[in-house]
């Protein structure tokens, strides 16, 4: 009996241990995934641009140094959309002029050329593109058709063409001809986003509160445990 009671003890303890040391761990895990992110956070991207093939790859999720980038990039359009009720930083919701952008071998990517309000031509003639590169939106802005993106993310045109879409979508600053003339338009700005990486830093905090809080109630699980049984033989002894 007593050796029994023992082994249930020890027992008891060693899980007791590993929950909480699992718990533990995961903790610790989110946490250093918040200080990573809030590190990233601070970090200013270069301003010199960049080819954008040098820091993405076409048909994979959007590495994060690349986010924030100023890229270039040489192709034509070919598809045009416009993407309604967008923000834009200094002149609230507008309607953007967006185009599918052709690049080498058979890639493709996303580009806000500026407002949609007849400024900038359609066009199939080849330019050279600098603008900054962004992560896919994940909120819908608005409808979406065949003419009309309801949010900027390529997976809403991946059927286009066949083309090897690169993720994410580029801000155009500038669009120059083959001849190095720039192409006229009202461009919008583009500016540094940290409002993502703000919220994933507080997203893994709350994941260390969680893990840490498990953690004390697998410890403090055997001393309720106990408690409750105390309860009830008190309950028990005056007839409750």
């Amino acid at each position: 009996m007593i050796k029994s009671n023992f082994l249930k003890i020890i027992a008891t303890g060693l899980a007791m241990l590993l929950g909480t040391g699992v718990f533990f761990e995961l903790g610790l895990w989110q946490l250093h995934r918040a200080q990573s992110t809030a590190r990233e956070g601070k970090i200013v991207p270069s301003s010199v641009p960049v080819a954008l093939t040098s820091v993405d790859v076409a048909g994979k999720n959007i590495y994060t140094a690349a986010i924030n980038r100023i890229v270039t990039f040489q192709g034509h359009y070919v598809e045009n959309y416009v993407a309604p009720t967008q923000l834009v930083t200094g002149l609230g919701y507008k309607d953007l002029t967006a185009g599918l952008f052709l690049i080498s071998n058979n890639r493709a990517i996303l580009v806000v050329r500026g407002l949609h309000d007849r400024s900038i031509k359609d066009t199939t003639e080849q330019l050279s593109i600098q603008g900054r590169l962004y992560p896919r939106q994940q909120e819908d802005h608005g409808y979406s058709s065949a003419t009309s993106l309801g949010r900027l993310d390529p997976a809403l045109i991946a059927g286009t063409g066949g083309y090897n879409l690169f993720d994410g979508y580029v801000i155009a600053t500038q669009e120059r001809s083959a001849t190095g003339e720039l192409i006229p338009g009202n461009r919008i700005p583009a500016p540094v986003i940290t409002e993502s990486i703000s919220g994933f830093y507080w997203q893994h905090i709350s994941y260390v509160v969680i893990w840490w809080f498990m953690a004390l109630l697998v410890l403090a699980a055997p001393f309720i445990a106990r408690r409750n049984e105390k309860l009830h033989a008190i309950a028990d002894k005056v007839g409750v």
